[in-house]
């Protein structure tokens, strides 16, 4: 017999033929029974508890426990015993055997039927051995899996475990490694924060190779950050795996510094400090801005560098220079970070933690320099500095961009006659401020409320071709619906929700929503159009955007090329190198990039050929200016664009064209792709007819 062949059973009735039948019945079987009878409460308490039991067989009856008593009993016991009822005729035709499932029997048998009673007891036999089975597989488990804990905790390499970008389990080694005391203080801290932000991308990437491949990844060299935001060289290797039942990561990290050799230690001194001041090196500073970027910088320019240096020579100037230094360091707190950063310049980095208040420092630099008597070959004389000051808004800026609004401020300082502190404050579009103002309640309400109960629609405006191609092209709008249900216009409300960072909230709606009509298009046998969707600032400066859109390309299944995304050209000259990562990781995913209100910058033929887009929305404001006046210079600008882009193989969109004279004066640029009132309006639907425009 497959199943359990010896039974230890207990059988609690006040019926002696019914025991006998039940015996009798199972022996036949070839079953070996040792048996234990109870026609009282007592008896039946003493059985569960001090006798190994395999079943229960329960015949409910006056002067005996109620099932509900008995399943109590042995939940008490601590014991997996089976209960099993023994139903008789009159139970029977009352109907109750329905009911003794609830009451807390595991199964029932007729007594009259010996076959019923048979396959009830064969049955609850292997359902208690599978579980007994599974016990002894989860003690086992955990037994190895505390001695896999054990190894773990004991190995010299610093291991962890990461489960959706985040810290499931971490090694001493590798605590001890970044500079933590215990696993709890690295629970909610992701795997790519490990890192400075220049090499996350290069991290994911990693990462990312690991999981498809579903192979170890050889080990990568990168650079850690430790708890005080102290740098160092890595050599991180990586491997797909499962943790508690769920897939995860294996990260095996190694402290690649060099050993601290007499040379290795002159070198890296040569790296971090500048000869000439004493000061740090420029490399050091933008590493450390890269690393720790909360605090505060200060862009200090000297009025007369380039005087005394073509005055005075060479030698002189590096004079100057070190005084100009040493006379610096003199109000610095230990905590601020200076550098001699180029001809005429000192960078002070003030990080969050330093004693230092950045403006009164800034305004103690200017007046201890204005107030200082300098003596270079033999001479005296004074000089003046200006100071641009920045504090950097959220922890996604990097070095370049702090430091080149601090240099912003300083210009600003020298235009005004110099010899001051000028503060670099972000255009109002950027600023986030954490309280609203009253003339934004409203709409930011709007928003909210719209988030909070869903209530958003898509209009599609279709981008129609005026050459034989199939492919079927629609801009995606977001509509904010109000409390009637009516559509609110986004142009306002747009602009607020990027104000107070709530737009990429917006855009992943948009996104999700987008994707969600070309899967039903797809299921339906139609062939998906493309979407161009508006990316707003707030995505563009995420870090996590990009995973977040691969992972739902990973879901949907669809060809990502039927997805292009759109950045205002103001935000992509902005955000020039966020943009530039975009655009390489959308040419990795396949999907395509748009830069739209294009054209209105003198520079945009640069930035055109900087970023190489799939295509380019000329301005609306540009087209109407074309089609109302006849100025050469205007009409020679767009020229060259379309040339360019031409050129570049970049396709060239007309965007909101609206009267008949618009699209003639696009027409002789070579435009073939117009989107506007002109040819559709925007419609909840996509069944916009392209053939009628095709040819």
């Amino acid at each position: 017999m497959s199943e359990t062949s010896v039974i230890n059973l207990l059988v609690a009735d006040q019926a002696q033929s019914d025991i006998d039948h039940v015996v009798k019945t199972l022996r036949s079987e070839g079953y070996q029974i040792e048996l234990t009878r109870a026609d009282q409460a007592e008896q039946i308490r003493n059985a569960i508890d001090y006798q190994p039991l395999d079943l229960i067989l329960f015949h409910p009856m006056d002067g005996l426990p109620s099932i509900a008593e008995l399943r109590l009993m042995v939940v008490e016991s601590k014991q997996d015993i089976p209960i099993i009822v023994m139903v008789d005729e009159e139970s029977q035709r009352q109907g109750k055997p329905a009911r003794l499932l609830d009451e807390g029997a595991d199964n029932f048998f007729y007594l009259e039927d010996a076959d019923h009673l048979v396959a009830v007891v064969r049955a609850e036999l292997r359902h208690l051995q599978d579980r007994k089975r599974q016990v002894s597989f989860e003690t086992r488990f955990k037994e190895s899996e505390s001695r896999t804990q054990a190894l773990l905790g004991n190995i010299q390499e610093a291991i962890a475990y990461i489960h959706e970008g985040v810290h499931a389990y971490s090694n001493p080694a590798y605590l001890n490694l970044f500079g933590y005391a215990r696993q709890e203080d690295l629970a909610q801290i992701q795997l790519v924060h490990m890192v400075p932000p220049t090499y996350r991308d290069a991290l994911k990437s990693v990462l990312r190779r690991s999981i498809r491949s579903g192979k170890a990844i050889e080990p990568v060299e990168l650079v850690g950050v430790r708890s005080n935001g102290q740098t160092f060289p890595i050599l991180l290797e990586c491997a797909p795996t499962r943790m508690n039942d769920e897939p995860c990561t294996q990260i095996i990290v190694r402290d690649a510094t060099p050993e601290k050799t007499p040379y290795n230690q002159q070198l890296e001194h040569m790296l971090k400090y500048d000869d000439a001041t004493g000061l740090f090196t420029r490399r050091f500073f933008l590493e450390t801005l890269e690393v720790d970027h909360d605090g505060t910088a200060l862009y200090i320019l000297f009025t007369d560098y380039a005087s005394i240096r073509y005055a005075m020579g060479f030698e002189a100037i590096e004079k100057f220079v070190l005084e100009a230094a040493t006379t610096l360091k003199e109000v610095l707190a230990l905590e601020d970070i200076a550098a001699y950063f180029a001809s005429g310049v000192f960078t002070v980095y003030v990080p969050t933690r330093s004693p230092s208040n950045p403006l009164t420092l800034a305004e103690k630099i200017r007046k201890t320099i204005a107030e200082h008597s300098f003596q270079v070959s033999g001479k005296l004389f004074t000089t003046t500095c200006s100071i641009g000051v920045y504090q950097a808004q959220d922890g996604h800026e990097n070095a370049v961009r702090i430091l080149a609004h601090a240099d912003r401020a300083c210009e600003g300082a020298r235009q005004k006659g110099g010899n001051q502190v000028e503060v670099y404050k972000p255009p109002k579009e950027e600023r986030q401020s954490g309280t609203i103002n009253e003339q934004d309640e409203a709409s930011i309400h709007l928003i909210r409320n719209a988030l909070t109960k869903n209530r958003f629609a898509l209009a599609y405006q279709p981008i129609v071709s005026f050459e034989s191609e199939q492919d079927a092209r629609y801009k995606v709008y977001l509509q904010i619906l109000d409390e009637n249900d009516k559509a609110q216009p986004l142009d306002k409300l747009g602009s607020v929700a990027v104000r107070y960072g709530l737009m990429g909230a917006l855009d992943k709606w948009t996104l999700v929503r987008a994707l969600s009509a070309l899967i039903e298009l797809h299921k339906a046998g139609s062939k998906p159009p493309i979407l161009f969707i508006r990316l707003s600032r707030n995505s563009l400066s995420d870090p996590d955007f990009f995973s977040w859109l691969s992972k739902r390309f990973q879901d949907s299944q669809l060809p990502s090329h039927h997805l292009v995304l759109e950045v205002k050209e103001t935000n992509a000259d902005d955000c020039f190198d966020d943009t530039r990562q975009l655009r390489a990781r959308l040419h990795e995913l396949g999907c395509g990039l748009a830069l739209s209100h294009f054209g209105g910058k003198a520079h945009s033929d640069q930035l055109l050929r900087e970023l190489v887009p799939d295509y380019i929305k000329l301005d609306g404001s540009l087209i109407e200016r074309l089609a109302k006046t006849k100025d050469d210079k205007n009409r020679q600008a767009v020229a060259g664009l379309a040339e360019q882009a031409h050129e570049l193989q970049i396709r060239v969109v007309a965007a909101g064209v609206a009267t008949a004279p618009q699209m003639a004066s696009i027409w002789q640029f070579g435009v073939t792709l117009v989107q506007g009132n002109m040819v559709a309006e925007a419609s909840p639907r996509l069944d916009f007819d392209f053939q009628q425009y095709s040819g």
